[in-house]
């Protein structure tokens, strides 16, 4: 569709020159909007195709002022700021961006692996200070990595990245995933178990699951209760997942290890969030996917997917596939 607008509704403060250049080269037009309310996007995306959206929340009411919208893409992996039932209602394709910064979310969720088991940011604190602790005191539930389990919460792409780390230092993995077949992850040197199992069997828990309405609080003070005192949690895919203060009593009681999080409830979180006053929590701020060559590959599939489905492409990411169904 020659001409068509596309509407960056929270749009980067750039100037968004890589979704430019991506839709112009298919003669599309990208209006930039930096909205705050449903009126803002109104005003700016009434009567557009398509939108593209990073966090801005999409609710039924969005979707029926916007009788032109055919598609949103969401500038990521997770699309929890969109009601997809509402725009599958409305008859709106909803995809998101998959796979483009897989080997970084691997690498930065095995970093905290490695970092949680070394003590690497109590030791750097220290020897900043000048204090010295013996070795025994300083590194308290440190095992060798060699021959200790990693349980994999989801076995998609990220978490088969991860697997192949925990491999290569010599870690069995587990997984839960209902949606995988014991063959497929066995054939990846990963043994498939319900949820009970791989929170008593694992040393490190690496969370990769989705946020819906169903995985919403699904590690909670029961589930945190059936892990090891000596496991770690490290968590980067979607704060939801985790009640933050039933994990916050257990790292302080020391019913947990530690715990490595990248990605929060709130974000930023606050400065007096519970798990920011642990000396036992590594915290970094939702920057797993990043790297210059992964933002150059979102920021490309972002607007290429956009582009795609005006022009009757229909991308593999499309989150709501039932909705073609309905357009059909």
């Amino acid at each position: 569709m020659n001409g068509s607008r596309v509407v960056y509704i929270d749009s980067r403060p750039d100037g968004s020159k890589i979704e430019r250049e991506v839709l112009e080269r298919r003669g599309m037009e990208l209006v930039l909007g930096r909205c705050t309310t449903d009126d803002e996007v109104v005003e700016v995306a009434s009567g557009a195709p398509a939108i593209l959206n990073t966090m801005y929340w999409m609710g039924p009411t969005l979707f029926e002022r916007l009788p032109d919208l055919k598609v949103v893409v969401r500038g990521g992996v997770g699309f929890d700021n969109i009601d997809v039932e509402a725009a599958t209602k409305a008859g709106v394709i909803v995809c998101n961006v998959s796979d483009y910064g897989s080997q970084e979310v691997a690498n930065h969720a095995f970093a905290l692996l490695l970092a949680l088991n070394r003590k690497i940011v109590p030791l750097d604190r220290a020897i900043h200070e000048g204090t010295f602790v013996p070795a025994d005191r300083a590194m308290p539930h440190t095992g060798r990595i060699s021959g200790q389990t990693l349980g994999l919460l989801s076995l998609g792409t990220i978490a088969r990245e991860v697997a192949k780390r925990a491999h290569g230092f010599g870690m069995d993995a587990i997984a839960f995933d209902p949606y995988v077949d014991a063959g497929a992850a066995a054939a990846i040197g990963v043994e498939l178990v319900d949820l009970p199992d791989l929170l008593r069997r694992s040393d490190y828990i690496s969370i990769h699951t989705p946020l819906t309405a169903d995985t919403r609080g699904l590690i909670g003070k029961e589930e945190l209760a059936l892990m090891k005192p000596s496991a770690y949690l490290v968590l980067t895919s979607r704060g939801g997942l985790v009640d933050e203060e039933a994990l916050a009593a257990a790292l302080r009681e020391g019913r947990l290890a530690g715990a490595g999080i990248d990605v929060w409830s709130t974000e930023p979180p606050p400065k007096d969030h519970p798990l920011l006053q642990l000396d036992n929590v590594i915290g970094t701020m939702h920057m797993a996917w990043y790297s210059e060559v992964s933002t150059v590959i979102l920021r490309t599939r972002f607007a290429e997917t956009a582009a795609d489905v005006l022009e009757g492409i229909i991308p593999s990411s499309v989150v709501n596939p039932e909705v073609l169904d309905l357009r059909r």
